[in-house]
């Protein structure tokens, strides 16, 4: 397994930085893994190297990088947390979406790479997978508990490749009437699978998060593993 940190060219010629992960046979599909509200941290680094373990070329973009390059933040320490909910307020979604257009066209031009590439977001990157299930052609999305997917649900027929929502049964950033209009209007969408997680709270699958719950996250876990084999080494 090989780390390391390269630059993507976005699409108004700026230069992003990602943290990306070589599986040790190659060539491998691509993995898209998009942030927290908290950069690209220890967790992140850590997701990426799991799916890297798994076969796949892991990268994760810094889309953060138009406000502050590098930032690293924890949900564990008060002023860190309030100043990712500051990020939060102040990131610009639309250019979010294209800095990761930027960064799909860029896994499908790495020689290392099959072609198929998919994406796996959490929070803010939930919701931002999901958006890139709707606006790009990429091969597969994960999205665990994504926020303002209520929102989005009359796009959702644009989708057409698979798509696996994570919901939190308790997310206290979805409430539970959100969480049912999501579940009926994925129900019988043809490519979607939609599991949820009983009295979890948001984010219970960040490692070492204050709602991390190791069972939940376990079986989130598995099933993402599984959707991706399916749709990216099938």
């Amino acid at each position: 397994m090989s780390k390391n940190s390269i630059v993507i060219k976005t699409q108004d010629g700026g230069a992003m930085g990602a943290y990306i992960v070589m599986p040790e046979i190659l060539p491998a599909p691509a993995v898209i893994v998009i942030q927290e509200i908290f950069g690209i941290n220890a967790e992140l680094r850590a997701k990426c190297d799991a799916l890297a373990d798994q076969g796949y070329i892991a990268i994760c973009p810094d889309l953060f990088w138009r406000i502050e390059p590098g930032i690293e933040l924890s949900d564990n320490i008060p002023e860190q947390l309030q100043r990712a909910f500051h990020l939060f307020s102040v990131f610009d979604v639309e250019r979010g979406v294209e800095d990761l257009q930027s960064t799909l066209a860029h896994a499908r031009s790495m020689k290392a790479c099959t072609g198929k590439v998919g994406a796996v977001g959490y929070c803010l990157g939930g919701k931002l997978a999901f958006l890139m299930a709707i606006k790009t052609e990429i091969h597969a999305v994960v999205s665990y508990y994504g926020v303002g997917l209520g929102a989005m649900l009359d796009q959702a027929s644009k989708i057409a490749e698979p798509l696996l929502l994570h919901i939190a049964g308790d997310d206290e950033y979805v409430p539970k009437d959100e969480q049912a209009k999501i579940i009926n209007a994925m129900e019988d969408h043809p490519t979607a699978e939609v599991y949820t997680y009983p009295g979890m709270d948001h984010a219970f699958a960040r490692g070492g998060g204050m709602h991390y719950n190791h069972d939940a996250a376990r079986l989130a876990n598995g099933r993402t593993e599984r959707f991706l084999q399916e749709a990216l080494k099938s």
